[in-house]
């Protein structure tokens, strides 16, 4: 009982359980009183008036759906026209119950086959009907030609198919076959009250509860009448008198819902409406077609200080007896006056003195509605605080997520919302009463552009952008637009500013203009590149020619110069082809430590050279990585190049080369470290960037090249700067896993 306790429909069960043992009750009752006192003597009138009773509420619900369609209801058409049909067989089965008295076998046998028909039908249509109660575009004339002509058919059938059908009552009285289709009643009985037990919440039109409560009662009626041995047995009565008590809650259901619904829902759309206008912050009163005032809302109660009550039903005559008005006694009624004009009244000012005796000026509209008229007031002098509307605006302001200000006619702040703060990082102080010009410079705004907007050759707006530097030295790029507002006679009273932070659209601009940088160098390298080896293949055949004819030592040396120097071109200009057209990237298994020696002498010649002390700090450890050795190798030359560029000011140039493993995430490093002069951070998270450079000739295309190759390798260049001390690259590439080599 507890887990019942705790279920959704325990309420409904409840309520449900309670209907059946009162009901049950009532009828063993009345079933005993008529079997004991008037079932012997008058048992065909009995039954007669027992079945007339069914039939008129079968008869009742068919009328119900009928003209229920006519209101565009959707109720199923099955349960009117079902019924329907079960009604003429009761009626036809009470007409042959009295062969039953006189023992008549045939057609006893022939009244419980209309009864077992009814019986069975009257169970289908429940059925069908659990199933689909509701159904849009009933044709209830298709439906009632199906049933008058159902009803001819079975009748013929029963008439005519006597030695084909089973009997059902004989010299015994009832048969077994009539238990099994008893049984059978009830089997379906039960299967409808399982589909629905899953609607009993439902009020829509039909009250399931009663539904289920019907055939619920079906139950015992039917076992009733499978188990009573006679006529005159205790359990015909009781059957018929649980039928009439199924009928009651069909009756229930159906009748006083479909009936009682529209009604309901009439009250309670009233009443919402009513609710509505309650709820509306303005006085309102409607009249009727009588020139009465139907209803005055809770706000015209508050104004006028008079009960609902007192208004109600009144007309303007006794209005203003209530109500007096001050002005001209002969202007007219508002009533009359929207009844004379078709457009209503509006914007009329009316003085009235309240119930406590103050002076009440309301703004006065009024509309023709159907049947009456609508009038909505406003208290002037509530209208006149204009603190309400700029409180209303500036809520409306601090809602908008960007930096938003209303400037008057002179371009002077009225009104700003509290998000400017978070763009321009300034403490809350009061703007009002700044120019937009005076606003710009106490932010620190550096203009850049300017630009108007026009429309039919009509200055509409403006257009700002600039920078800020904030107190981390981070600039920022601010754009701002201001839109003209004018009145309804096209003036100029004041504009609305928004700004907003485009650093990333700028940097996503100078990406695309990068782009379009490298495409044209692809394009033009291709075709320069391309004549430049032709000439380089003439230079360096005559160069090797001079160098194997002539006699003279100072001649060769020369061209061997030439020789070298023309491959040193042709690297360089292969390398510049790569970025528009990178070749295929070659990965091979290669130790590390390895590829770090095979650039030791070229480092150490190259530093050298410059003056800078080479410090290398290099952990021998035989671990792999998958690469190009060509690529990782020009990484590593390019960054060394730059670090020793860097350090051309320092007096004790140190250039720091170090390597080691990160066995948490199997990755191996190399740092290369110069103590020059340091690179600013804002330009720190830029490189790698094409056409950034701190160099003064540089293009940074070296740089982009170097994070696109370490890319490609799953590695990343982490950069660490600070101006004045140096600058440290640490190139990070994954290694290979020793057990991972068979599969490499």
């Amino acid at each position: 009982m507890n887990n019942l306790c705790k279920t959704k429909n325990y309420a409904i069960y409840k309520t449900i359980f309670t209907y059946i043992i009162y009901s049950v009750l009532i009828s063993l009752i009345l079933a005993f009183i008529i079997w004991k006192g008037y079932w012997g003597e008058d048992k065909e009138i009995i039954h007669s008036i027992l079945e007339i009773i069914t039939a008129v509420v079968g008869v009742a619900i068919f009328l119900i759906v009928w003209y229920q369609i006519e209101m565009e209801n959707e109720v199923n058409i099955i349960l009117g026209f079902g019924f329907l049909i079960v009604a003429i067989l009761d009626l036809i089965h009470a007409h042959y119950y009295k062969y039953l008295i006189i023992n008549d076998i045939i057609n006893s046998n022939l009244t419980a086959r209309y009864w077992m028909l009814a019986r069975l039908i009257q169970m289908m249509t429940l059925l069908i009907f659990s199933y689909k109660p509701f159904k849009k575009n009933n044709n209830r004339y298709l439906g009632l030609i199906i049933t008058i002509s159902s009803g001819i058919i079975v009748f013929y059938i029963c008439r005519l198919g006597y030695w084909d059908i089973p009997v059902l009552y004989d010299e015994k009285g009832i048969t077994f076959f009539k238990v099994l289709l008893e049984l059978l009643v009830i089997g379906l009985a039960l299967f409808t009250l399982k589909k629905l037990s899953g609607r009993l919440e439902e009020n829509y039109l039909i009250r399931f509860t009663y539904i289920f409560l019907c055939v619920a009662m079906i139950i015992p009626s039917e076992a009733c009448l499978a188990l009573y041995k006679d006529i005159n047995s205790f359990f015909m009565v009781l059957g018929h008198i649980l039928k009439i008590v199924s009928y009651y809650f069909l009756y229930k259901g159906v009748f006083s819902s479909v009936i009682r619904y529209p009604y309901v829902r009439m009250m309670e759309t009233n009443q919402r409406l009513a609710d509505i206008l309650n709820a509306v912050p303005m006085p309102i009163h409607t009249y009727d077609n009588n020139n009465k005032i139907d209803f005055v809302n809770d706000k015209f109660v508050e104004l006028f200080k008079c009960s609902k009550e007192k208004i109600v039903g009144i007309g303007d005559n006794k209005l203003l007896e209530i109500l007096p008005r001050l002005g001209d006694e002969k202007e007219d009624t508002i009533a009359n006056i929207v009844r004379k004009c078709e457009k209503g009244a509006t914007n009329l000012i009316r003085t009235y003195i309240n119930g406590d005796k103050e002076l009440v000026r309301v703004i006065v509209n009024a509309h023709k509605i159907k049947n009456g008229v609508l009038v909505l007031l406003k208290d002037v002098k509530q209208e006149q605080e204009i603190d309400n509307l700029h409180l209303q605006t500036q809520v409306i302001l601090n809602s908008i997520s960007a930096p938003v200000m209303i400037l008057d006619a002179n371009e002077k702040i009225t009104a700003y919302n509290e998000h400017y703060g978070d763009l321009f990082e300034v403490q809350s102080r009061s703007l009002i009463g700044l120019s937009l010009e005076e606003f710009k410079k106490s932010v620190g705004f550096n203009e850049t552009s300017f630009s108007e907007v026009l429309e039919a050759g009509k200055v509409v707006g403006k257009r700002y952008e600039g920078s800020i530097f904030f107190k981390d030295n981070l600039e920022r790029e601010i754009g701002g637009t201001c839109s003209v507002i004018r009145n309804i006679d096209d003036e100029k009273i004041g504009a609305v500013c928004i700004f907003r932070d485009i650093t990333q659209e700028k940097e996503k601009q100078q990406k695309l203009i990068n782009q379009e940088k490298l495409a044209t160098i692809g394009q033009m390298g291709a075709t320069i590149i391309h004549e430049t080896r032709n000439f380089l293949t003439t230079i360096k055949g005559s160069s090797q020619l001079i160098e194997l004819y002539a006699n003279d030592v100072r001649i060769k040396e020369y061209a061997k110069k030439i020789n070298i120097s023309t491959d040193e071109v042709n690297r360089i200009i292969s390398g510049f082809l790569s970025l528009s057209k990178p070749k295929e990237t070659e990965f091979l298994e290669v130790a590390f430590i390895d590829l770090i020696e095979s650039m030791r002498g070229i480092l150490e010649t190259s530093s050298l050279m410059r003056g800078v002390e080479l410090i290398l700090d290099l952990k021998y450890d035989e671990r792999y990585i998958l690469c190009d050795e060509t690529q990782i190798r020009q990484v590593m030359l390019n960054i060394c190049k730059n670090a020793v560029e860097a350090m051309d000011n320092s007096l004790h140039p140190v250039l720091l080369i170090k390597s080691g493993i990160r066995e948490a995430n199997k990755e191996i490093f190399i740092s290369i470290s110069d103590n020059g002069d340091g690179i600013p951070k804002d330009m720190v998270k830029k490189l790698g960037t094409p056409f950034l450079s701190t160099k003064k000739n540089g293009t940074g295309l070296g740089l982009s090249a170097c994070f696109n190759i370490i890319d490609e390798h799953r590695g990343r260049i982490e950069v660490e700067s600070e101006l004045g001390i140096g600058t440290t690259f640490t190139i990070i590439i994954p290694y290979i896993e020793e057990d991972l080599d068979d599969i490499v």
